[in-house]
């Protein structure tokens, strides 16, 4: 018997009242770390934005607190949900949801400001949607010639 088979017949003879879901006991929209000798739960939706600080990485939550981590941006980044932040710096990634003002190549969460690095400007602008252009994202790629 699979698997899948064990879980439709554990979900089958549950009472009707009770709503059990077996298979999907993942929760996507927080993660322990270790902070201060314990296991501290964190809530993605929380996050305003991380900082990189060589392998160690700090979390900015909305309410202004901070959290350092020993984990690299890179895998701190990977437990988030890809939908909702963004890498915009070798430095920094951001939430999607906060982000108010986008001047040249920076973009601001309220009174903080984070610059977009070219790497990462592409990926940035294609979460937005623009009204009318944006300067610098639709350059022209011909050449003048001076003859």
């Amino acid at each position: 018997m699979t698997e899948k088979q064990t879980n439709v017949e554990i979900e089958n003879n549950l009472p009707a009242d009770i709503a059990v879901v077996v298979s999907d006991r993942c929760r996507n929209d927080r993660f322990f770390v270790w902070y201060n000798d314990a296991y501290r739960i964190v809530l993605c939706s929380n996050i305003a934005w991380l900082q990189a600080d060589r392998d160690y990485c700090y979390l900015h939550f909305k309410n202004g607190t901070k959290m350092l981590v020993v984990h690299p941006l890179k895998d701190v980044l990977a437990m988030l949900p890809p939908e909702d932040f963004v890498r915009v710096h070798r430095s920094y990634a951001v939430c999607l949801d906060l982000v108010d003002r986008l001047v040249g190549n920076t973009i601001y969460i309220g009174k903080q400001d984070f610059p977009v690095s070219p790497a990462y400007r592409e990926d940035l602008h294609s979460r937005f949607r623009f009204l009318g252009k944006v300067k610098g994202l639709h350059k022209s790629k011909l050449v003048k010639n001076n003859k």
